[in-house]
């Protein structure tokens, strides 16, 4: 071939690339891409272990540092299990994280889902200290930028959990958030958030007597006191006789009169009737209340078919012990005669106990059907009120508090999460008491439901659980900060919850590599330490099987053509050149 033949080849090399790549022409095939992985961090103190996981997995993978639920597969970094999980894809993968010197965690925030304003409420606090023997912990309550209760511990070992009880008092009606903060000093902090619905109600309580009782009557002062209860009572001085303020029920075994009230307590349990008795477990079972029954003597009577001891043990030496709270350190009360059980029947729970080392449970809770009934054994607990060394009517206002607050509602609604961050996936479930209780099969049921703003509500539809009476829902969170209600009705009754929406949520966050490995595996994965992170990539390319993705090549797109088509055209200019073809 000539020379001439050459530039022609040349000329028409170089002017087919420019025509290609004018055309762009689009080839589709199957091809093998990099699979994706999420690497989510789900502690902050291990963002430097997130970085290094990223770098070792971008070779073979395309790493996504948040969590996207499309991800081929999902990789924690942080010993804890991360708090919202609808958004990590499987299999899913953990690293352990490091930890060097002093921290602390919160393992649990606890309050009450609402309250009524005024009242004391108490915030139970559990704080998890590694390194720290011999530094003091400060723990603080906040409502907004205020404390409003504050506490110090000494750290006593190098891995220690610790029991803190905080409390507030609201003065006003709404969701108020509150945040707990646990520090030690400059070295390490933890926050969590928890919401409380103030209300604008009171309790409704039953003092029910079917003889005058010493420790009924200084109970129900101390009851009264307090603005948060609303208290009927009924003490029977002799047959046919009885003293009542409100209109408390004629009788105990009508269910109808009972069901108004939230708790009833009963003084001198021992003279309760047959029937006053059936009709206590009728209110424990089909209302779901709960009864506090008084003892100021140890007799037998029909009241101990709720109870199911076996036995039980007595101590009236004559010295006054103090009967601790187990849940709020500072409620006490002193007492001289005691009686408790030799073993607490299955299922029931010390709520006081003596302050020694036998650490008897004096008062005690035991469930009964949907309810709960609690005894005290503390039977002159009246005669040692002295504020100085008892904090009786405290002890006991906090007490029943509890109870009626235990009691259910006519609508039960329970939000997964109640502070959650914009658009956020919101479990929610509504129990409606009279077909979840009810007897009577089959039982129908059938609620409503709205979610938003005092503005502005939309629909919500709610699923039928497996249980008669549960009802299911997903929401999701709004993008707006804000305050929220889920709104539900069934049957007449109506209940709603808040839900906050904070673009800066904290929540407790337990440590439990143990835990964490188990729910790895449940969803196809392992867990590694920190200082293996090499073996992750091999795990996670025999854990992935990604399919071909057929996908559109576009070649005249690569930069690499500039190099044939500048070599062709500088060919042909030279031969034109050298022949002196301009």
């Amino acid at each position: 071939m000539n020379e001439r033949a050459w530039r022609f080849v040349l000329r028409a090399v170089a002017v087919a690339i420019a025509i290609a790549a004018l055309i762009d022409p689009a080839i589709t095939s199957s091809r093998a891409v990099k699979p994706v992985v999420s690497v989510v961090v789900v502690d902050a103190r291990d963002s430097s272990v997130a970085g290094r996981v990223a770098g070792a997995l971008q070779k073979q993978f395309t790493v996504v540092r948040a969590s996207l639920a499309s991800a081929d597969a999902s990789v924690l970094v942080g010993s804890r299990l991360p708090s919202n999980t609808s958004d990590i894809a499987r299999p899913t993968f953990a690293v352990l994280g490091e930890r060097t010197g002093p921290t602390v965690t919160l393992d649990r925030v606890e309050a009450p889902t609402s309250t009524p304003v005024t009242a004391r409420v108490p915030v139970a606090t559990v704080a998890h200290v590694t390194g720290a023997e011999g530094r003091t912990l400060d723990v603080a309550l906040r409502v907004g930028s205020l404390v409003v209760d504050h506490t110090t511990r000494i750290v006593r070992s190098n891995d220690e959990r610790l029991s803190i009880p905080l409390a507030f008092v609201p003065t006003a009606t709404g969701a108020a958030r509150l945040r707990v903060t646990a520090s030690l000093g400059a070295l390490s902090s933890a926050d969590a958030d928890v919401a409380v619905d103030v209300r604008d109600t009171r309790w409704a309580v039953l003092f029910f007597d079917p003889r005058p009782s010493w420790m009924s009557t200084f109970v129900r002062r101390a009851v009264e006191q307090d603005p948060r209860f609303v208290v009927t009572s009924r003490i029977v001085t002799s047959r046919n006789i009885s003293t009542d303020v409100g209109q408390p029920p004629g009788r105990l075994d009508d269910l109808a009169a009972l069901a108004v009230f939230d708790a009833v307590v009963v003084g001198a349990p021992e003279a309760l009737s047959d029937r006053d008795v059936a009709g206590l477990e009728a209110f424990l079972r089909r209302r779901g209340g709960s009864v506090v029954l008084l003892l100021d003597r140890r007799a037998p009577g029909p009241y101990e078919r709720l109870l199911n001891v076996a036995s039980w043990a007595n101590d009236s030496a004559g010295k006054a012990e103090t009967i601790g709270s187990r849940s709020a350190e500072s409620d006490s009360m002193r007492a001289a005669e005691l009686a408790w059980p030799s073993r607490l029947p299955e299922g029931a729970n010390p709520v006081a106990s003596t302050r020694n080392a036998a650490a008897r449970p004096i008062v005690w809770s035991s469930p009964v059907g949907a309810g709960r009934v609690i005894v005290s054994g503390a039977l002159d607990a009246w005669r040692f009120r002295d504020r100085s060394v008892s904090s009786f009517d405290r002890f006991w206002q906090t007490l029943v508090a509890g109870a009626a607050t235990s009691a259910i509602g006519p609508i039960t609604l329970t939000a997964g999460e109640t502070v959650v961050v914009p658009r956020e996936r919101v479990p929610v479930s509504a129990l409606v008491r009279d077909a979840a209780l009810s007897t009577a099969l089959p039982t129908k049921a059938s609620a409503n439901a709205a979610f938003g703003s005092d503005a502005q509500r939309s629909g919500v539809r709610l699923w039928p659980a497996v249980r008669v009476g549960m009802f299911r829902a997903e929401l999701r969170a709004p993008a707006q900060p804000g305050t929220y209600r889920l709104t539900v009705g069934a049957n007449g009754a109506r209940s709603d919850v808040p839900i906050l929406v904070a673009a800066d949520v904290a929540r407790p966050t337990p440590e439990s590599p143990n835990l964490l490995r188990a729910w790895v595996a449940s969803r196809g994965g392992s867990a590694i330490g920190a200082t293996d992170i090499g073996a992750l990539a091999p795990r996670l390319a025999s854990s992935i099987r990604p399919a071909d993705r057929r996908m559109a090549w576009h070649p005249m797109r690569s930069a690499w053509w500039i190099l044939p088509f500048a070599l062709v055209l500088a060919a042909e200019w030279w031969m034109r050149r050298r022949r002196g073809l301009l």
